[in-house]
């Protein structure tokens, strides 16, 4: 026998058995699927001020005078069907001259309204200007963060017609897998794990 020969049966023999082979393989692997439905959860908050004569979503309150209680409660609801969340809010005060046009606040001024607001119990002002609530709020309630403004006494003719609006905001984030910032007993910050707030 040549070797031409001998090479092309050595190979077809080779060819024969890694067919079988493959052919074995093929008779024992087997392919399976399973297809699952992760749905996720979410927050859902809401801001309301039930007791604002502007109006429950905000409005405007007209002819007020230094020393007058203005009833403003803006409060936050985690909705029925949303997580449980910790919550903060911030505050955000702006002053409108008599043309609309916005003007800054003196410092005396802006402190003066600040005094006029007292913070309910349970919140704690941080170094970021938000306004955080001690513990976790359930689905399904609602926290107050103040219920009414006093304007100050001593203001007077410099602020004679001028309009000015304070603003509230709120934001909220799942209590579970999240672990905010605490110092001394109180939420200080939002902070996640890779070190953003």
């Amino acid at each position: 026998m040549n070797k031409k020969k001998l090479l092309t049966m050595v190979l077809a023999l080779v060819l024969i058995g890694a067919v079988g082979v493959g052919a074995t393989l093929a008779y024992f692997t087997d392919k399976a699927d399973v297809k699952n439905v992760v749905t996720m959860g979410h927050v859902d908050i809401d801001i309301i001020e039930p007791h604002f004569e502007g109006g429950e979503k905000g409005g405007e309150v007209t002819d007020i005078v230094p020393g007058q209680i203005i009833p403003k409660d803006p409060t936050i609801i985690v909705d029925a069907d949303s997580q449980d969340a910790y919550i903060r809010a911030k505050i955000e005060l702006r002053k409108l001259d008599k043309d609309g046009k916005e003007t800054l606040w003196t410092k005396q001024q802006a402190d003066e309204l600040l005094a006029g607001i007292q913070i309910n119990d349970g919140w704690f002002l941080a170094k970021d200007g938000y306004y955080y609530y001690k513990e976790v709020v359930k689905a399904n309630t609602k926290i107050e963060l103040f219920h009414e403004v006093v304007i100050s006494e001593k203001w007077g003719n410099e602020v004679a017609g001028a309009k000015f609006a304070i603003n509230v905001s709120a934001e909220a984030i799942q209590a579970d897998s999240f672990k905010p910032t605490v110092e001394n007993g109180m939420i200080t910050a939002w902070k996640y794990s890779d070190g953003t707030a």
